[in-house]
């Protein structure tokens, strides 16, 4: 059901962000009302989702088969070591409701694939694919351009990570068309620096607020490439 007006303790609570003139009460009733899907709740997912909550997103999907292992920790950061061995869509919604209970948050504890895809992404106005292989990144491509689904994608290898923003109607170019064919290597092949993860992560929510917000210019047709051991932010506009 939407909501129609915020709390007096939600007043309170994003009173700090209500004070940017381009997003007032308005814009924050339209975070409550968003309804946003997360696929992979690994490295990027771990940095994504905790803003996303705290920033006071209504309804969040989390979508990952994976149980948390200790070499994801370093870069998993939403994870402790008591969650070792479970469930990464569990421990996520455990932690994401002690971040903010007002929050609802459905977690599926399944691989997004051709089974469950176009179910799952039903009811959801906006996806981010937070995935660490070519192989989902270009299924959930697919699926969004298919059903007209807004998505954000980002990506990590070694010390440098990429961003880029779907809007159906707008965008001409999607993730896909980057490439001529599926990449040969699998990230897991490949190591990560640790805080590569949690500047594309920030940046993909940056995505998704200014979306969500309809303020700022996405990245539309155009690919944000970040490289930590250099300092460097490029932005490329994909002709």
């Amino acid at each position: 059901m939407k909501k129609e007006k915020l709390t007096n303790e939600e007043l309170k609570q994003y009173q700090m962000t209500m004070m940017l003139e381009d997003i007032g009460e308005e814009g924050q009733l339209k975070l409550a009302n968003a309804k946003v899907l997360v696929v992979g709740v690994g490295g990027l997912g771990s940095h994504v989702l905790p803003l996303l909550v705290s920033s006071g997103v209504g309804y969040i999907g989390l979508v990952d088969d994976d149980k948390v292992s200790l070499n994801n920790l370093p870069r998993q950061v939403l994870f402790q070591y008591k969650d070792v061995g479970n469930s990464k869509v569990e421990a996520a919604k455990r932690r994401l409701k002690a971040i903010n209970p007002n929050v609802k948050i459905r977690a599926y504890n399944e691989r997004f694939d051709s089974r469950n895809a176009e179910r799952i992404i039903k009811g959801y106005h906006l996806v981010i694919d937070c995935t660490d292989n070519f192989d989902s990144k270009f299924f959930i491509n697919d699926i969004c351009v298919m059903k007209k689904k807004p998505f954000i994608t980002g990506g990590v290898d070694d010390y440098k990570g990429q961003i880029m923003t779907y809007i159906p109607k707008i965008s001409k170019k999607d993730f896909k068309s980057l490439f001529d064919e599926l990449p040969k290597y699998k990230n897991e092949d490949r190591g990560i620096y640790p805080p590569i993860v949690g500047i594309i992560g920030q940046l993909m929510v940056n995505e998704v607020l200014k979306y969500l917000f309809n303020i700022g210019a996405p990245l539309i047709d155009s690919l944000m490439v970040v490289d930590t051991l250099n300092n460097k932010f490029e932005k490329f506009y994909i002709k």
